[in-house]
């Protein structure tokens, strides 16, 4: 199935006795930074799924230790106003379709993820990881905003106190409050690892299809209204914020200015109350 696919970026594999597309992250470099081939490829494996209703559940792992580490930092310095733009619609795009997709998502975050690789992670049906595992939301730390979920979605999932916690601190957090938060479901260790991905997916899989996704349909809509309208806001002050360029520099006194900065803070929120998309490049 993986060859028929042709996939650089990703590992695919169907169970039929779970009915499970298993995607395994596989792009090069250390810890699968998200890159945008690897969208691409994501974005188009779930458009394909999003007709295949025999499919009952989808895996999404990596081959690495950890999910992924989300940018990549030397990569990211490169990048343009437009292309940091492009890089998270796609993003946005991908965490709406996972939500909406007629399979139950489940997402295994392994040892870890950061900045954008846990806002991914968000918008799965189910998450799991490894008891050693501990994410973050440093998206500052690198220059740039949260952008496809890490505001919206996060705050549905944990709650408004942790959410700020977590993204305004961008410390690494453990896994008991992982799991006390409700952001991820079950954790493992690698001896048994397998057994809670079977005890997971096989329940799902003996689920009646038409319930399964109907009752999918009706969680997402109990929070689809607020999402989407503060995934819009999201959007638009990740990109206003982006004017700052701080995600080119290497170290914080290197960064903007003090006496530019409350110019940049009032024309980002111009930017954003305007919902002016079309930053200069």
């Amino acid at each position: 199935m993986n060859n028929f696919f042709n996939y650089n970026t990703l590992k695919i594999r169907l169970s039929k006795s779970t009915r499970t597309l298993f995607v395994t992250l596989n792009s090069d470099g250390l810890n699968n930074p998200l890159s945008m081939e690897l969208l691409f490829e994501l974005e188009g494996l779930l458009a394909w799924a999003s007709s295949k209703v025999e499919i009952s559940s989808i895996l999404i792992q990596s081959n690495s230790d950890i999910l992924s580490c989300g940018y990549n930092p030397n990569s990211l310095k490169r990048l343009t106003i437009d292309k940091i733009k492009k890089f998270t619609d796609k993003l946005q795009k991908i965490n709406f379709a996972i939500m909406h997709l007629p399979q139950t998502v489940v997402v295994d975050v392994q040892l870890g993820a950061f900045n954008i690789a846990s806002e991914l992670a968000t918008a799965a049906d189910i998450r799991i990881a490894n008891r050693a595992c501990k994410i973050n939301f440093n998206h500052t730390k690198l220059g740039v905003v949260p952008c496809s979920g890490g505001i919206s979605q996060l705050s549905q999932i944990v709650g408004l106190s942790n959410a700020r916690n977590w993204i305004l601190t961008g410390h690494d957090i453990s896994i008991q409050k992982l799991e006390s938060s409700g952001f991820i479901y079950q954790s493992y260790t690698m001896d048994n690892r397998d057994d809670i991905i079977q005890n997971i997916l096989k329940p799902i899989s003996e689920q009646g299809p038409v319930m399964r996704i109907q009752t999918k349909m009706g969680l997402s809509e109990q929070i689809r209204s607020k999402t989407e309208k503060m995934n819009t806001f999201e959007r638009q002050l990740s990109q206003a914020a982006l004017i700052s360029e701080d995600w080119k520099t290497e170290k914080q006194e290197e960064k903007m200015p003090a006496k530019h900065m409350k110019e940049a803070v009032k024309l980002s929120l111009l930017k954003s109350d305007k919902g002016d998309t079309n930053l200069p490049n």
